[in-house]
């Protein structure tokens, strides 16, 4: 990846850019107030009782490792959005396409420098994340599973942006789609099972008539394999395994409202990450494709037939 331009370009101007040392500034700051306001909870909690919970060490863990991958999710949409069309607005798309660089090689550059962003965002954050193994509790095992799912998910997301700013040529309209289709992957998803549950358990209502036994008997059925594509659901079921919470596989089919464990459900987690990965790299494709001169040449053919 050294010897691609694009990357040594975006990263070297990233570099010389003070928006990355902000950034980092204000994502720490964030990380380390809520362990900082959770280890005085804590504090607190023993003077007022003389009794030390470590449970609540885990509940640092969990909620620095969820604020951290909230912010993930937030950032890496406007990193990778503008990546190709701001070429566009510069005019020097088609500059780069003259060389010898593929579009394929132009858009795993623009990959790379996002990803190589997102790294050192994870990278500064350890020490944060690392207070835990002061007290106990979670193994390095335990976080890099967690890390793994950040890996999973930014290269989702940031593939949907990059595939994005390759389809539209304004960044502003690039970054507002990416957004939209991230919080259709995260909240459209949950909302979707959540509505399929919820008209499962109203059959159910007026077949049996028995509110008691409901819970077991409804399920959102084949809407539940969409949820694979949501990071979030993936990263929680994660969390609920290290914390304690019972089998993860087990509370996620609860939380869910499975109503039978297949093989699918009984390895959620790498299956999950297994079908993001695949979207990223299908997504990455599209990217390739969308920037290929001649798709570009064709779309702008039916962009004049139209306007004709």
């Amino acid at each position: 990846m050294k010897n691609n331009p694009v990357y040594r370009k975006e990263v070297t101007a990233s570099l010389r850019n003070i928006r990355l040392p902000v950034a980092l500034m204000i994502f720490n700051g964030i990380l380390s107030a809520a362990a900082l306001i959770n280890m005085y909870s804590l504090l607190y909690q023993v003077r007022a009782t003389a009794e030390m919970q470590y449970s609540g060490f885990l509940e640092m863990y969990r909620i620095v490792t969820a604020v951290e991958f909230a912010l993930l999710i937030c950032v890496m949409p406007a990193i990778s959005s503008g990546s190709i069309s701001g070429e566009r607005e510069r005019r020097t798309l088609d500059l780069l396409l003259t060389t010898q660089m593929t579009p394929s090689r132009i858009v795993m550059g623009k990959l790379m420098a996002s990803l190589s962003n997102m790294f050192l965002i994870l990278i500064s954050s350890f020490p944060v994340i690392a207070l835990v193994f002061v007290y106990g509790g979670i193994t390095w095992k335990d976080l890099t599973l967690v890390i793994l799912s950040f890996v999973a998910a930014a290269l989702l997301i940031t593939s949907v942006g990059l595939y994005c700013s390759a389809l539209f040529q304004r960044t502003v309209l690039a970054t507002a789609v990416s957004y939209g289709i991230v919080v259709l992957l995260i909240g459209g998803t949950c909302g979707a099972n959540y509505l399929a549950l919820s008209l499962s358990t109203m059959r159910w209502n007026s077949y049996m008539n028995q509110i008691g036994s409901v819970a077991g008997q409804a399920s959102s059925g084949g809407v539940l394999y969409l949820m694979l594509f949501n990071p979030a659901v993936t990263f929680f079921a994660i969390l609920r395994e290290q914390s304690g919470s019972g089998e993860a596989i087990g509370g996620l089919a609860r939380w869910l409202g499975v109503g039978e464990e297949g093989w699918i459900t009984a390895h959620w987690i790498f299956v999950s990450l297994g079908v993001q990965l695949a979207a990223a790299f299908l997504l990455i494709r599209g990217a390739a494709k969308w920037i290929h001169p001649a798709s570009r040449s064709r779309r702008l053919r039916e962009k004049r037939f139209f306007i004709s």
